[in-house]
């Protein structure tokens, strides 16, 4: 029995074995969390899909979070599967890769600007809207991630 033993748990983000979705992961699994997953398009599917598995989950569901459509489909679907739900990580972050190139203000658009905050950032607040109906009543926890260059500045970022 450890820790989180019978508590649920959606992980977004989990986009290799090296993530810190994957280590937050292997932790939660090795103190007892039953686990869900997203993946971000299908390309990533199977291999979220195996290392589901390697974490004795079989619940992989598909979502872009840059659409409440997807967002709000990941929660109906796993209210069917699960009464509830504990813990939500948010492990996502995105920016369009000619924004990060070269100068930063020379490179980074209005439209680029918007797009890594809609995916990095809101994604949470939109992700934590739809749990919350799965969270109530049960002490939930909302996680999310910073990068580095939340605490300074860094070349191209």
């Amino acid at each position: 029995m450890g820790l989180l033993s019978g508590k649920k748990v959606l992980i977004v983000g989990v986009a290799s074995k090296l993530s810190i979705a994957a280590g937050i992961a292997e932790a939660f699994y090795k103190q007892g969390a039953e686990l869900a997953f997203t993946y971000q398009g299908e390309k990533l599917k199977e291999r979220v899909e195996k290392m589901a598995a390697t974490w004795g989950s079989s619940i992989v569901l598909p979502c872009d979070v840059a659409s409440d459509e997807q967002i709000n489909q990941v929660f109906e679907t796993l209210g069917e599967q699960w009464d509830g739900l504990d813990i939500l990580v948010h492990s996502v972050g995105f920016a369009p890769g000619h924004e990060l190139d070269g100068d930063y203000l020379a490179s980074t658009t209005r439209e680029g600007f918007a797009i890594a905050h809609d995916i990095s950032a809101y994604s949470f607040v939109a992700l934590a809207k739809a749990a919350r109906p799965m969270l109530q009543g049960r002490n939930g926890s909302l996680l999310t991630l910073t990068y580095h260059g939340s605490q300074q500045t860094l070349p191209n970022y």
